[in-house]
Formats: structure tokens, sequence, C-alpha cells
């Protein structure tokens, strides 16, 4: 079953607090059920089946708004207890039911405009994912930064004809797949900076992006070993990558 409750009170046209309290649920997916049978273990791969449980979870949210001048900024605080999370195994190939999990966290947003044309806007996240019961309670889960955040601005520069956009995204340290013992190395923190501009002509629309401007060298995926500390296998993103687009939008 799935319900929520909310409501949000306006204090005056600047300043509003909202919350809300919920109780959701996930049905597993066939893919997830029966889609995802082990090859590296061939010939005897892990067989797959309809023993998922269905996902559910409780939350509770709240938070304040404000529109002061030009500053838009909206900060909210969560806690999400969840009971049999769905979860893709590495270790086996197979989706499997994790021991009950809590998430909590903050997150800010905000943006700012300097003038008609130019904008700057910001996102900053604190997050806690942890096993609350079973054999790695207390442990973070893995894949799940602690810190994360972005930093744009945006640059009208003539009439939508041509704009301006830059954006610094960072990415936390966080666990590797399959260190739920969290015993492994980290995934190291990046940071990365994207810029692109571009525009519309009427039906006509035009940019050139440059993705991982100063080529960051970096990977945001990676499997530890069960077996050896230290061991794992990464998967590098790309360096400095360009496209340009050109399109056209038909009556």
């Amino acid at each position: 079953w799935a319900a929520q409750l909310g409501a949000e009170h306006r204090f005056n046209d600047m300043v509003a607090v909202f919350g809300h309290v919920a109780h959701s649920f996930r049905v597993p997916n066939a893919d997830e059920r029966i889609g995802q049978a082990v090859a590296f273990n061939w010939p005897t791969p892990t067989p797959t089946n309809f023993d998922l449980r269905t996902q559910t979870s409780r939350e509770i949210e709240g938070g304040a708004r404000a529109h002061i001048g030009a500053l838009d900024l909206q900060s909210s605080v969560y806690d999400m207890e969840l009971k049999d999370e769905i979860f893709y195994s590495p270790a086996t190939g197979t989706n499997i039911n994790l021991d009950p999990t809590r998430h909590w966290g903050v997150e800010t947003t905000a943006k700012l405009r300097l003038s008609d044309a130019v904008s700057l806007r910001g996102e900053v996240t604190y997050t806690r994912a942890v096993f609350r019961e079973g054999m790695f309670a207390g442990r973070d889960i893995p894949l799940i930064s602690r810190w994360s955040g972005n930093a744009g601005v945006s640059w009208n520069i003539w009439d939508k004809y041509v704009v301006y956009d830059a954006i610094v995204r960072y990415i936390g340290p966080r666990r590797l797949d399959n260190d739920s013992a969290n015993v492994q190395p980290l995934i190291p923190a990046h940071t990365v900076v994207d810029m692109r501009i571009g525009g519309e002509v009427k039906s006509m629309f035009w940019s050139f992006a440059v993705q991982n401007v100063f080529n960051e060298l970096f990977y945001d995926y990676g499997i530890a070993s069960l077996a050896t500390i230290g061991r794992f296998n990464a998967y590098p993103q790309p360096g400095r990558t360009f496209m340009a687009r050109l399109g056209f939008t038909l009556p």
C-alpha cells in the first residue's frame, strides 16, 4: 500500500515551510526477477527466480523555501527507512533484497539572478545510506557518496540566439560495488567542468559543448573483489569530449 500526507505553510510572499510523511512500495519487475542469469559462472550460472520481495519504504521530509529579491533558496531534510530494498548483486549477478536500510540527508538548492541575462545556480547534497540490520549493520551502502554538488552559470548573450552555460560537478568518495563490509578502497572523489554554447533561431537550434573541460581522469564505478583486499575492477570515464548539434523543429 502507498499513502502520502503533506502540508505547506506560506508565512508571506518570501518564506514558506513544507513537509510530508509517506509510505511507498516498489514491486520487482520481470527483468529483476528473471532477466539476470550469470554468464561469468558458466557453465553453472546462478539461477534466477521469483523470490524477490516487494520493496517498502517509510519516509519523512521537512524543509523551507525562500524568495528574497533575486535569490531563490530551498533546503530540506529527509529520512527514509527501507525494507527489502531491491539491489543488483555483482557477486551473484542477480537481484536480491537487502537487509533493512536507512537513507537520510540534506538537500539545498539556490538560484541567483544577477541580471536579466545572467543567473547563477547551485546545489549541495549530504546523504547517508547505511544498513540498519543484518551482518553489515551500521556500514555504508556501496556506490552512494556522502557529499555531492554542482554550481553553474547561465548567460543569455543575445536574446536566446546565443546562450552560454557552464557547470562544475562534484561527486565525493564512495564505497565500491560489492563492498558492503566497507573494507576495500574508496572510489575517489572527482570534479568535472562542462561548458556549452548554443541557441535558437526561429525553428533552428544549435549547440557546441565541451564535457570534462580540464580532462579530469576518473572512474565513477568499480567492483571490489570478495576474496582480496585492495583488488577491484574500475571502469574509467572518457576524458575531454566535444559535441556539436544542429537541428530544426518542424511545424
